[in-house]
């Protein structure tokens, strides 16, 4: 059984970016989580859904990319740090600034792709942290089934989509799910 690596959140700022092998380090709940470096098609899958909504949504929005952390919860014994696969929040939510840290909370959509290493235990719980954090949507990418699980704050159960539906998120813009996995 594998030990639980546990720390504060001043321990975790202190680990470097990435580790030696190219892993990257979240904190879930005070807990250590670290994540393989992802494949070739999850990269492309999010290349191709950051695109998207940079080319599409408003200047009101900030789409940001590239595991960028996002502090969930500022417990110092238990918080969490999430890197999210793409994100977008408000521009007005930055108060003018660019924060040279981690953004205060959850974002306004929270996308994460699903490698078929990632556990659903693991993706249910990253899904309620950025809910709960103020996050209002977020899209689970399932790129072997092409298909998008879209989770809404205030709802109970996700909406599933496949290739043929269309996305209507709160970036106020509309998406083909199949424009997510396309060559």
């Amino acid at each position: 059984m594998a030990t639980k690596t546990v720390l504060t959140l001043e321990q975790f700022c202190a680990l470097p970016e990435r580790g030696p092998d190219g892993s990257s380090y979240e904190l879930s709940e005070g807990e250590l989580v670290t994540l393989p470096p992802p494949g070739y098609k999850h990269g492309r899958v999010i290349a191709k859904i950051t695109a998207l909504l940079m080319s599409s949504v408003s200047e009101k929005f900030d789409v940001v990319a590239g595991d960028t952390g996002f502090l969930l919860n500022a417990n110092p014994e238990a918080a969490t740090v999430r890197g999210a696969d793409v994100a977008v929040t408000l521009r007005s939510s930055l108060g003018g600034e660019i924060p040279e840290g981690w953004f205060p909370g959850g974002p306004l959509l929270a996308v994460e792709v699903v490698s078929p290493g990632n556990r659903a235990a693991d993706m249910q719980l990253k899904v309620r942290q950025y809910l709960e954090a103020g996050g209002r949507e977020v899209w689970l990418v399932y790129p072997a089934t092409r298909t998008v699980y879209v989770y809404s704050a205030g709802r109970r159960d996700p909406q599933v989509l496949g290739e043929d539906d269309i996305i209507e998120s709160v970036v106020e813009h509309k998406f083909r799910v199949a424009d997510f996995f396309r060559v």
